[in-house]
């Protein structure tokens, strides 16, 4: 295996955790880290025997690399993403691509003008838990879906200054949605407002459509508990993903798999209507078999393999990009319903 030369810009709250799991990984070797805060970087750097810069220029000038993690403030992604991409280097850059949609595009056309691999660090994606639930989907088991309901709320962002809602929770939520329907939304309405905070909204609501399949995400930073959860209804089965817990809880429905069944004329048969309903009512808890694993090392994992192997990365990005579009049609939505409420109370 081709030992890949790796840094990671900006070690604060998560990149100091790609900087643990790249120094772990096999296969790869942390050359270097970067950040602005000297006593942080130089901590971080002495923790994983690595060389130390505050100038990520100097270091991609400096340090002979394959691959970048990028984990500094959204603000300058776009700078910093486009200064290694121009360099030749391969970049795995943390949700969200951007601020805006331009900023977006602009990282996305700087990947394909370079020739080099472009990942977002959508953690969510890489959760044992939902790449299991796409499975469950994929099988049938949930039948005909009907609705998802996503709750994503509880915890202030380590610098709330300046973070907007939408774009620091939601966008987990719209990606992992968008990922397990394989389709985009063709509706959708959202609103906004302050709880908690008084110079920033502080929550969210979201109704999406995607073809038959109706989405409601609530996500928050004024929850006093910390919750990650999605649930999901179909025409046989109800289940319940707790991210945090990488868990996944199923209910069948018995009285519709037992109809479905009698229609097509299987299943058991009856001595009269109530005898039916009393019996195919009762629903079991099933406990679905997860092989746990940190999500951010799965993450990675996958962005050295896509590297090594020249492959395409499994979250592009053009894939991140287009989530990126939903959501701010997402937040113009909800500014435009802000903006009505107001016009409605003067």
């Amino acid at each position: 295996m081709r030992c890949l030369d790796c840094a990671v810009i900006g070690v604060g709250n998560m990149g100091a955790h790609h900087a643990r799991v790249l120094a772990e990984l096999p296969g790869a070797r942390l050359a270097a880290v970067c950040d602005a805060d000297r006593e942080r970087g130089a901590e971080v750097a002495a923790r994983y025997g690595c060389a130390f810069y505050d100038d990520y220029g100097a270091m991609l000038s400096s340090v002979p690399l394959d691959a970048v993690t990028i984990a500094v403030p959204t603000r300058l992604h776009v700078e910093v993403a486009c200064e290694a991409m121009r360099r030749g280097l391969h970049v795995l850059l943390e949700k969200p691509l951007a601020c805006d949609e331009e900023g977006a595009r602009e990282v996305v056309r700087c990947a394909r003008s370079s020739g080099v691999k472009l990942m977002a660090g959508h953690i969510e994606r890489f959760n044992p838990a939902v790449t299991r639930l796409k499975g469950l989907i994929e099988e049938g088991r949930f039948g005909e879906l009907i609705s998802l309901n996503v709750r994503r709320v509880g915890g202030l962002p380590p610098q709330v200054e300046g973070a907007d809602v939408l774009l620091d929770l939601a966008i987990h939520d719209v990606d992992v949605v968008t990922y397990l329907l394989d389709e985009d939304p063709g509706y959708w309405v959202a609103f906004k407002s302050r709880g908690l905070l008084r110079d920033q909204d502080d929550n969210a609501s979201i109704l999406m459509r995607y073809g038959n399949v109706t989405v409601f995400i609530e996500v928050n930073w004024v929850t006093p508990v910390k919750i990650r959860t999605l649930d999901i209804t179909g025409s046989l089965c109800f289940g319940r993903l707790d991210y945090i817990n990488q868990r996944i809880t199923l209910y069948e429905n018995a009285y519709f798999k037992g109809l479905h069944a009698h229609r097509n004329g299987g299943g058991a048969s009856y001595p009269d209507f109530r005898d039916f309903m009393s019996k195919s009512n009762l629903t079991d808890e099933i406990i679905v078999g997860i092989d746990r694993e940190e999500p951010l090392r799965r993450e990675l994992s996958s962005f050295l393999r896509a590297v090594r192997e020249d492959e395409d990365p499994p979250l592009p990005g053009e894939e991140a990009l287009r989530s990126m579009e939903i959501l701010f049609g997402l937040s113009a939505s909800a500014e435009a319903w802000k903006n009505q409420e107001v016009r409605q109370h003067v």
